[in-house]
């Protein structure tokens, strides 16, 4: 078993305690996220690994697992561009693998929707439909298998869990409850078998079955669930939200942002402007992308910055030359 390479926060960051938010978003968020998070390593030195706390959901899952696992933004961005890596980060690299397609499914296989309980439940107590809900429980199981991913995260982690937080949402698939494994009170469950309940898209990977439950996408509840930080001790969270492409999705961050900052929370949120939006497309599981989309989340993003408010963020901008 391979083990996360440690790292020493720097004295700088130690003014503010940062939560990291990686929301939802398919191989192309996964690489937008690269491109936020190498651009935050440029212009103000930050290690995201240095996050006191990671919250990931679907494609945020796996880069907050890397993140933990000892890859930095620059590491990331390099392994999303196909560039070389160093070969510290290359040894953790090579034990990541995407799910892929299982054999076509037999005629006898069924089709139907993946969770009838959810739906029967659904009408004996109406308040429990949500439309994310009800649309993975409508779908029928995917063919995508998951396992592969998980095993390749387990030959990092093994069965234990990251010493410094990380917090990997999903969905009960037949009660439409949420999760957040790496919490407080969530069950106990490896790394990478986490990161794959939060990474099954329904009707497009079969859900992941853990403790007798199954479970998908935690998207399906939230793109970036901003809600679990409510009580964290953070004073600032950054959020990488590639979902807010779409209108709807974007406007459904910004009801969370507000209510965290009600809370007192300031919230520093990156979402796909500009070029980055151009070549993103409306294919969040487009796997050719990941190139062009980090080169444009790493601009886009440096174009951001150069505006940033240096006390919000509680970072120190680099200085040049």
């Amino acid at each position: 078993m391979f083990h996360p390479v440690p790292h020493r926060r720097h004295e700088r960051h130690r003014k503010k305690r940062v939560g990291l938010v990686l929301g939802a978003g398919g191989p192309v968020g996964h690489a937008y996220h690269s491109g936020v998070l190498s651009a935050l390593q440029a212009a103000f030195g930050w290690d995201a690994r240095e996050a006191d706390v990671v919250v990931g959901t679907s494609a945020g899952a796996q880069v907050g697992a890397l993140l933990r696992a000892g890859l930095d933004g620059d590491d990331l961005a390099a392994r999303a561009k196909g560039e070389p890596l160093s070969p510290e980060a290359q040894e953790i690299a090579r034990h990541y693998v995407r799910p892929y397609s299982a054999a076509p499914r037999g005629a006898s296989e069924r089709r139907g929707p993946a969770s009838v309980r959810f739906l029967l439940e659904a009408v004996k107590r109406p308040g429990v439909l949500r439309p994310g809900r009800l649309v993975s429980a409508l779908l029928p199981e995917g063919s995508v298998e998951m396992a592969p991913q998980a095993h390749g995260f387990r030959n990092i982690f093994g069965d234990s869990w990251p010493e410094r937080p990380l917090w990997i949402t999903a969905v009960h698939l037949d009660d439409g409850s949420r999760v957040a494994f790496g919490k407080d009170g969530a069950p106990p469950i490896d790394v990478g078998t986490a990161v794959t309940c939060s990474g099954a898209v329904p009707g497009v990977a079969r859900p992941v079955r853990w403790g007798g439950r199954r479970y998908v996408d935690g998207g399906i509840a939230s793109a970036t669930h901003l809600d679990l930080l409510h009580d964290a001790p953070v004073d600032v969270v950054i959020v990488s939200s590639p979902l807010s492409m779409f209108t709807p999705m974007r406007g459904l961050l910004w009801n969370e942002i507000r209510t965290l900052e009600k809370r007192g929370v300031p919230v520093v949120a990156f979402e796909p402007r500009g070029a980055a939006l151009e070549v993103m497309g409306y294919n969040p599981m487009d796997t050719t992308a990941a190139p062009v989309v980090v080169k444009a989340a790493y601009e886009t993003t440096l174009r951001e910055l150069e505006k940033a408010d240096e006390k919000t963020l509680g970072l120190t901008r680099k200085t040049r030359g």
